[in-house]
């Protein structure tokens, strides 16, 4: 490895330990850090030695003795968070914070891969970064090539076709791909997509319907989100006393649960009680 790839490696790190830290920064404005110089170098020099000890990549020691503040917090963010919360886990955190340096990195690393090879795998990966980018036009026309031969019916391909679809709120389209997806694939079962048909329902009129599936997909899905959703479905329809009991359903259940299910599951459980005094 030479001298000059070496150097383009730190200024590559050092970017995104800048635009990390000035992520940060601009999270955290409200909170006024004072510490002494010599705590912050000593601070590097631990972070130093856990490179050493662990034989993380010897790159890390220029970027910690460049940038002593920058170096430490990209470093903490990229290498230690993720390897403490292992699995997958960690792979999403460090994926999230790579997402947080670097804004379309992702599609651009999948568009790179696409172009080198054509495949259902690659364009599967590239139309779900254009999903997560809120590109879905751009995923249709990736899903619509590589829809083809072996893989025209799917599963997955399908139903990311159907959250483009229910992104650009074509509701028959979504309806017609996750219906397509379980007459090709009925031994594919998929809680994410299962909910996105009876949200697809409910969005274009089919209101008893889409309450019939709501009700099915509350009663296996990981989650909150369907029993919130149907119990918004039942309200829309006057149901107040079976829309009133799922929302105290949903709360009193995380009153019971987990510590992790209670955070995870905020934005559902906070929803209902907003949607409960709403109701009083």
């Amino acid at each position: 490895m030479t001298v000059e790839f070496e150097l383009v490696r730190v200024k590559l790190l050092t970017n995104y330990a800048v635009l990390l830290t000035n992520s940060v920064t601009r999270l955290t404005l409200h909170v006024k850090l004072k510490m002494p110089i010599y705590v912050t170098y000593f601070i590097q020099l631990l972070l130093i030695v856990h490179v050493l000890k662990t034989g993380r990549d010897r790159i890390w020691i220029w970027v910690l003795l460049l940038l002593p503040l920058v170096g430490g917090v990209a470093y903490l963010f990229m290498e230690i968070m993720p390897s403490f919360m292992g699995g997958v886990t960690g792979q999403k955190a460090k994926r999230g914070v790579m997402q947080l340096v670097d804004p379309g990195g992702d599609v651009r690393d999948c568009a790179r891969a696409w172009e080198q090879s054509a495949n259902a795998e690659n364009g599967r990966r590239y139309a779900q970064a254009l999903i997560n980018a809120d590109k879905p036009k751009e995923a249709l026309e990736i899903l619509e090539q590589s829809r083809s031969g072996f893989f025209e019916n799917d599963a997955t391909l399908l139903l990311l076709e159907a959250q483009a679809r229910f992104l650009i709120e074509d509701w028959p389209a979504t309806i017609k791909a996750i219906e397509s997806q379980r007459k090709e694939n009925p031994e594919h079962t998929s809680a994410q997509g299962h909910l996105l048909y009876a949200r697809a329902l409910d969005a274009s009129g089919h209101n008893q319907e889409a309450i019939s599936e709501f009700r099915e997909v509350a009663g296996y899905f990981p989650g909150a989100e369907a029993r919130y959703r149907l119990a918004i479905a039942l309200a829309n329809q006057d149901d107040q006393a079976n829309a009133r009991k799922e929302f105290e359903n949903i709360i009193n259940d995380a009153s019971l649960a987990p510590a992790h299910f209670r955070k995870s599951q905020k934005e559902w459980i906070k929803a209902s009680k907003e949607a409960l005094k709403e109701m009083d």
